[in-house]
């Protein structure tokens, strides 16, 4: 069964500063193609919830999946797949979860 999904507003800021950020380092073609591979992720994590990493340990009920030099921070609620961040992965998920 296919979940839907709902994006965070910190995420969807996230997602902003890197659209913003790859056009302003490449170019806005590669930034809509990175744009376009983080929401293939989201649509795998969709069909399949359960195929990112568990992060208990930082936060109970949480999972992260990597696109590329960024990851995902979701978590699983009924029917929806919840995202709530989306951090380049030399960030600390601690600090930046739940701001």
């Amino acid at each position: 069964m296919m979940l839907d999904f709902e994006i965070s507003k910190l995420a969807l800021t996230d997602l902003d500063n890197i659209w913003e950020y790859t056009v302003e380092q490449w170019s806005k073609e590669q930034a809509n193609i990175y744009y376009n591979e983080i929401f293939m992720v989201i649509s795998k994590i969709c069909e399949n919830p359960e195929t990112g990493k568990p992060i208990d340990e930082i936060m109970k009920g949480h999972r992260r999946i990597n696109v590329k030099s960024h990851m995902i921070i979701y978590k699983i609620q009924g029917t929806t797949i919840y995202i709530d961040r989306i951090l380049h992965q030399k960030m600390d998920i601690e600090n930046h979860i739940g701001e």
